[in-house]
């Protein structure tokens, strides 16, 4: 249908579409999106054919940071959204426009760019070439990256197909920085359209593989959950999976409800990521270490006797679980595995201990941009990694927790998931928590449950910290930051009854001149901030596309 026709659909409020959101204020809000990027695509290209897709944001309610090593995970979607209104271009380039003045409009060619050299090798390959590196510098921080990576990989995923060229607008009513993952939603979004209009679309685990690899293309080098929770999203409904990115198989997702006595509050801590000196070299610091993670294990377990053959099947963090190590003493197995992991380790010592392949290339990878004086030498080993498997554990349990209404287990995980990343205690004093020898060994003889052991991972920072705290402290069962952390979002899981007073009361918190201290804000923030920083969550379908037929059932 051409944007006028849609826009008609969207005026007399088609059941078809409402049943997407559920919630009545939801549809509204995402009437409003549509309306403005199909009026905004009218403007720009006409009253031609066009093709409607959209993709929620996301939250994981547990499995922090361990998608990357095939941690459990617990996503659900968003309410708010990216929608993309797309045509078939007459011309000989892709042009993009969006809603947002920040994001001015931009304009390639898709067919040239493919034909570059080296277009047909390995996509790692293709996006580190210097050619491709210096065209992305040259518009970093722009979003033509993400266009343009999305539209390049769907034409390097479909080499036999001549992938058309696009007109697109794009709308967002997702708040940038607020680790909802806006920039994922953005490449499902474009993959949708591009793969859609030559003849797609994907299959679920290829989109997810290719918004990914648009993401790399645009330089972050980040992993699958983001992505797979607004594909594999539905309407109420939470997805738990294990991930494994080099073999992406969704065969194993389960899904479950939170029932109605139950809400996520969304709290905006109104920060955005911004690390450079230190506190850039620390957070890389423990990304490193934690990439090393499995690798120690391995050896650990290889000095523990554990058999070769069962040694080479330790592929990610579930393998590493107790009841995964020995079905009668796995527990036992696990703390002394973490005895043997040491707390720190050199970069020497990991050459010289461990078989890791391309050891020296990740370290450069990582630290190439500090200054070589400034390049860490030393790195935790002993928290991140037991995080790691503490935090999939978590994952595991949750849905139980949640199915059998255990609101206090299921806030243990959260809050304990949390510390794990915490950085300030609640009296102010900086948070660590004991992973010593005679820790572990406390620890082992008490046979504490690994999901009740935080590890060290510190992706948390005193404003997130502050969040938790006062949403715990106005009732909710559990807190934890989303995302990769640093900045962002946190979400509490509420008694329906009692959100919108707990949300009042976080609220309230953002208001006052203390957290705008934390925040790094020159003044407390301004009303219209503070009243939509707290929203109640709403699980709404998974991205696709809006289909002319549906509309007129």
């Amino acid at each position: 249908m051409t944007p006028t026709e849609w826009l008609r659909r969207f005026e007399a409020a088609d059941a078809c579409i409402r049943n997407i959101y559920g919630d009545e204020a939801v549809f509204q809000e995402s009437r409003n999106v549509w309306e403005e990027t199909l009026r905004c695509f009218l403007a720009r290209f006409g009253d031609r054919e066009v093709r409607l897709f959209r993709s929620p944001g996301r939250l994981n309610l547990r499995g922090m940071h361990v998608d990357t090593h095939g941690g459990f995970l617990n996503l659900t979607t968003h309410q708010r959204e990216t929608v993309i209104v797309a045509a078939r271009s007459d011309g000989p380039a892709t042009t993009a426009v969006n809603i947002n003045p920040a994001f001015p409009e931009t304009t390639f060619s898709l067919k040239s760019l493919s034909h570059s050299p080296g277009f047909t090798t390995e996509w790692d390959r293709l996006i580190g070439a210097s050619e491709v590196r210096t065209r992305v510098g040259q518009a970093a921080g722009c979003w033509r990256n993400y266009v343009e990576g999305c539209a390049l990989n769907v034409q390097h995923r479909m080499p036999d197909r001549a992938v058309p060229e696009l007109l697109l607008a794009v709308g967002s009513n997702l708040p940038q920085g607020a680790a909802l993952s806006s920039s994922a939603a953005l490449c499902v979004g474009l993959v949708l359209a591009f793969s859609s209009w030559a003849g797609g679309p994907f299959a679920p685990e290829t989109l997810v593989l290719s918004a990914r690899d648009g993401e790399w293309y645009a330089g972050s080098r980040c992993g699958v959950s983001d992505q797979a929770a607004m594909v594999l999203g539905k309407p109420g409904q939470c997805v738990t999976v294990a991930l494994r990115p080099e073999r992406l198989d969704f065969s194993s997702v389960r899904t479950y409800a939170l029932p109605g006595e139950v809400c996520v509050l969304v709290v905006n801590s109104q920060t955005e990521r911004s690390l450079s000196g230190d506190a850039l070299i620390a957070y890389t610091r423990n990304r490193f270490a934690y990439s090393m993670a499995l690798h120690v294990c391995r050896e650990g377990l290889t000095d523990l006797g554990m058999p070769p053959e069962r040694v080479r099947g330790i592929e990610g963090l579930p393998d590493l679980a107790p009841h995964a190590l020995d079905a009668r003493h796995g527990l036992a197995v696990l703390y002394r595995l973490l005895g043997r992991v040491p707390e720190t380790l050199s970069l020497d010592a990991l050459r010289e201990r461990y078989d890791i392949p391309g050891l020296d290339a990740l370290y450069a990878t990582h630290f190439g941009n500090v200054p070589p004086p400034q390049r860490p030498q030393a790195f935790p080993m002993r928290g991140p990694l037991l995080f790691g498997i503490a935090e999939s554990e978590r994952a595991r349990l949750f849905p139980d927790a949640v199915e059998t209404g255990d609101w206090a287990r299921a806030g243990m995980l959260m809050n304990t998931g949390h510390d794990g990343d915490r950085r300030v205690g609640r009296e102010g004093q900086p948070y660590c928590f004991d992973i010593s020898d005679g820790a572990i060994a406390r620890l082992a003889a008490e046979r504490i449950p690994v999901e009740r052991c935080p590890g060290g991972y510190g992706a948390s920072t005193p404003a997130l910290d502050a969040l938790v705290d006062a949403a715990l402290d106005a009732g909710a069962y559990g807190a934890c930051l989303t995302g990769a952390g640093l900045a962002g979002s946190v979400l509490a899981l509420c008694p329906a009854t009692e959100a919108p007073r707990i949300a009042e009361r976080l609220r309230q918190t953002v208001a006052s001149p203390e957290y705008a201290a934390l925040a790094g804000a020159p003044e407390p923030f301004p009303e219209a901030r503070i009243r939509d920083s707290v929203v109640i969550n709403h699980a709404v379908a998974g991205a696709g596309e809006l289909l002319p037929y549906s509309a007129l059932r």
